[in-house]
C-alpha cells in the first residue's frame, strides 16, 4: 500500500472515534441540578403543616429543591430591604388577615415592589380582611380590587379545574380534586367571585365560584390567590398544589 493511502485511512478512523474529551466535558441534562427556588413567608397566620412539611419533604412532590423561610418574618415587621436581603424568589401571604396580622402602608408597598422586580407572590384564605383586620390595600397585588368588602363561607372544597393545563395543575389528576385543607373560602361580600376578580383570572373554582384560585399575570411576576387554607392539614393534593404554586412561576 503506497504511505498516501495509508495517511488517507489513518485520517478516517481518526475521526470517527468520538472525543473522549468533548463528551466528558459535557454533562447530561438530567445530570444537571435544579436551581433551588426560595419562598419567605412574611406576616401570617403561622406556619400551616403543610409549609412545615414542605420544608423538608418537598422531594416527594417534584425535582426542584423548594427552600422555605418560615421564621425570619412571619411573626414580624419587615422593610423591603428586607426582601431584597432574603434573595426569595417567592413571598408567601399565609392568612395574614385570618392571624390578625395588619400590614403597614410600607409593608404593603415593599410587597408590590418586590413582586414587580420578578418575585411571585402567593396569597391565601384569609389575605384582605378579617374582623377589625383590614389588609385590602395587598389586593392590587393579586389584581384585585382593594376596594371590595370581604366575608368567609364554608365550602366543600371539591375544586374544580378551569384551566386544567397550568402548571400549578402539575401532578394533580383529574378535572377536579378535594381539598384537605381549612374548608372556608374568603369571598367578597356577594358571596361569590363571579364579575369580582378584577384584572385576575380564574383557573378553578368551587362550589360555584364560592372558593376560587386565580392568576394576575403581571409584567415580571404571577401573582396567585387561593381562598381557602390548603396548607392548614392540608392533604397529597394540597400539597402538590403550594409546592407546583412555588416552583411553577418563580424566576
Amino acid at each position: 500500500m503506497r504511505w498516501e493511502n495509508l495517511a488517507f485511512f489513518v485520517c478516517l478512523a481518526t475521526l470517527a472515534v468520538p472525543s473522549v474529551h468533548s463528551q466528558a466535558a459535557e454533562t447530561p441534562p438530567a445530570a444537571r441540578k435544579a436551581k433551588p427556588v426560595k419562598a419567605v413567608l412574611l406576616k401570617s397566620w403561622g406556619v400551616g403543616s403543610v409549609w412545615a412539611d414542605l420544608k423538608t419533604n418537598w422531594s416527594q412532590y417534584g425535582k426542584t429543591p423548594l427552600m422555605i423561610d418560615d421564621t425570619s418574618f412571619v411573626n414580624s415587621d419587615f422593610t423591603y430591604q428586607d426582601l431584597v436581603n432574603s434573595k426569595a424568589n417567592v413571598i408567601v401571604l399565609s392568612n395574614p388577615a385570618g392571624g390578625k396580622q395588619a400590614y403597614t402602608q410600607s409593608e404593603v408597598s415593599a410587597v408590590s415592589t418586590y413582586a414587580a422586580k420578578g418575585h411571585s407572590v402567593i396569597g391565601t384564605f384569609e389575605v384582605f380582611q378579617s374582623s377589625t383586620t383590614d389588609n385590602r390595600a395587598l389586593a392590587p397585588v393579586f389584581g384585585l380590587k382593594s376596594g371590595l368588602q370581604y366575608t368567609e363561607a364554608e365550602i366543600s372544597n371539591l375544586f374544580h379545574k378551569i384551566k386544567a393545563t397550568e402548571c400549578i395543575f402539575k401532578d394533580i389528576s383529574g378535572d377536579s380534586w378535594q381539598s384537605y385543607g381549612y374548608n372556608y373560602s374568603q369571598v367578597p361580600a356577594s358571596r361569590s367571585w363571579l364579575n369580582k376578580l378584577g384584572q385576575a383570572q380564574a383557573v378553578a373554582q368551587s362550589d360555584n365560584y364560592v372558593g376560587a384560585i386565580s392568576f394576575y399575570k403581571a409584567k415580571k411576576y404571577m401573582g396567585i390567590y387561593i381562598s381557602n387554607f390548603p396548607e392548614y392539614y392540608g392533604g397529597t393534593n394540597d400539597e402538590q398544589l403550594l409546592y407546583n404554586a412555588s416552583i411553577c412561576y418563580a424566576r
